[in-house]
C-alpha cells in the first residue's frame, strides 16, 4: 500500500506545513510556561500535552520532507524521521548527532521506534508510548510534577532536544533561502523562489559541530 498524501499546490503546502509547525511549537511553549508556573498538573492534562508535543515533532519532520506539493498523511514518528533524514541526505541526523556520543544516538533510535505512535496514543490517552513519560517517580497525589519530567525524564529530554533541532534546522534553511530572493516580486513568485532556494540549500547544507 502506497503513501497517502494530501495534495496541495507547492505554495499552499509550503505555507501550510511551515505555519502548522511554527504554530504548534509556539502553542507548546505557552503551555509549558504555564505548567512550570503551576508545577503540578492533572495526568489527563499532561497526556494531552504529550499529544501536542508529538504533533510538533511530526510537523517539524514534515516541514523538512521536500515533496512540497504533497503532505504525507502519516503520524508514525519513526517513518517520518527516516524519510526526513533520507530527503536531507543524512544531514539532519549528522547535524543532530554531531556533538553527542554513540550511546545517545542509539538511545534516540530506540526511543523514536518505541514511541513512534505517541501522537495517536496520547491523543486518545492509551498505549505503551505513554509508559515512557508517566510513572510513580513523576506523580504526587495523582498529579504530574512537571519539573520532574522536564529535568529528569530521559525520553522527554531526548525528544525535546530533537524538537529544538527541528526548529533550528527550519530557521537555518528559511533564513538562507530568504537571503537569496528578490523582494521586488509578487507573493506567489516569492514563495516559489523560497521553495526552490530551500531545496538547493538543503541539498548542499554543511554539517557543523554544535
Amino acid at each position: 500500500m502506497g503513501k497517502n498524501y494530501l495534495k496541495l499546490s507547492e505554495s499552499d503546502s509550503e505555507l501550510t506545513i511551515t505555519h502548522s509547525f511554527l504554530g504548534a511549537s509556539r502553542n507548546l511553549y505557552i503551555i509549558e510556561k504555564q505548567f512550570i508556573i503551576e508545577k503540578e498538573i492533572n495526568i489527563s492534562q499532561f497526556i494531552n500535552y504529550l499529544s501536542l508535543f508529538a504533533l510538533c515533532i511530526e510537523l517539524g519532520l514534515k516541514n523538512i520532507i521536500k515533496n512540497t506539493n504533497k503532505v504525507w498523511n502519516e503520524h508514525d514518528l519513526e517513518k517520518l524521521y527516516y524519510n526526513a533524514d533520507m530527503e536531507t541526505n543524512n544531514c539532519l541526523s549528522k547535524k543532530f548527532f554531531g556533538s553527542y556520543t554513540n550511546d545517545f544516538k542509539n538511545s534516540f533510535i530506540a526511543l523514536i521506534k518505541n514511541v513512534k505512535n505517541l501522537y495517536v496514543e496520547a491523543r486518545y490517552c492509551y498505549g505503551e508510548s505513554l509508559d515512557y513519560f508517566i510513572n510513580e517517580k513523576y506523580i504526587n497525589n495523582n498529579m504530574i510534577v512537571f519539573d520532574e519530567i522536564i529535568n529528569n525524564n530521559e525520553p522527554y529530554m531526548i525528544l525535546k532536544l530533537f524538537l529544538e533541532e527541528l526548529g533550528e534546522y527550519h530557521n537555518f534553511i528559511h533564513i538562507k533561502s530568504v537571503e537569496k530572493i528578490d523582494l521586488n516580486k509578487d507573493i506567489n513568485n516569492l514563495i516559489n523562489d523560497t521553495i526552490k532556494n530551500k531545496f538547493e540549500i538543503q541539498e548542499n547544507i554543511e554539517v557543523t559541530e554544535k
